[in-house]
């Protein structure tokens, strides 16, 4: 197997719950977009061969243009995808762009996830080569309850349950034939390991940081911003 890696960052996501215009990966933290703090990690790592960035349409101009600011040019190791219209959709167009999808590694990252560190890739990337499925997750907090109809369904039991993050890591091949077989099945899922849990095969877990959260609200990127000042 190969000591490298391909990275399909996502971004093609609505920023509806943030109440923003513009796409939130694009927005300012600090002095750079959402989205450059982990394609930095990426394009910095020697392991990591591609960058297939998917991305709104509408979009992908203003963020050629955010990187000729950062980096004065387009890095080549980013390849431009377009998004779909659910997530599974916008992975499937990534994968299509893979250079070696027989017995390579993806890492599936979300653009809005800024505080990704290279300790996380680096554990990501040695347990792959021996479960060819690993995700990162925290222990929940709080107490998750099934609702429907504005009604408690059931109660989950809080310490099995563990909120998912990414980055996620593949065997390519692997990933591509669950991606085929949600296909066929017509399933749509919620992330990367449920389909490949779909197949029954294991998907390990590394416990993920706190700090590795999705900007999805307002809230969140106050958070962001707040790291960012603390850090800086």
């Amino acid at each position: 197997m190969k000591e490298t890696y391909e990275v399909i960052l996502l971004g093609a996501g609505s920023s509806l719950r943030l109440g923003t215009l513009e796409n939130k990966i694009m927005l300012m933290l600090r002095d750079r977009p959402v989205y450059d703090y982990a394609l930095n990690l990426f394009i910095e790592d020697e392991r990591c061969e591609q960058v297939i960035f998917v991305v709104q349409k509408e979009d992908l101009e203003n963020i050629k243009n955010q990187l000729l600011k950062l980096y004065n040019l387009v890095p080549k190791k980013i390849t431009f995808v377009h998004g779909g219209t659910e997530r599974q959709y916008s992975v499937e167009n990534g994968l299509k762009a893979l250079n070696n999808s027989e017995d390579g590694y993806v890492l599936v990252h979300d653009a809005a996830r800024p505080f990704i560190d290279k300790e996380m890739i680096n554990e990501l990337f040695q347990t792959v080569k021996l479960e060819k499925a690993v995700i990162f997750a925290i222990p929940a907090k709080d107490t998750i309850k099934v609702v429907r109809n504005n009604e408690v369904h059931q109660t989950l039991h809080r310490p099995v349950i563990w909120q998912v993050q990414t980055p996620q890591m593949f065997r390519s091949k692997l990933l591509l034939q669950a991606h085929r077989q949600a296909a066929v099945d017509e399933f749509v899922g919620n992330e990367e390991g449920e389909l490949v849990e779909r197949m029954n095969h294991p998907v390990k877990v590394l416990e993920g940081k706190d700090k590795n959260f999705k900007i999805t609200t307002s809230t969140d990127f106050m958070i962001a911003e707040a790291i960012v000042e603390q850090t800086n």
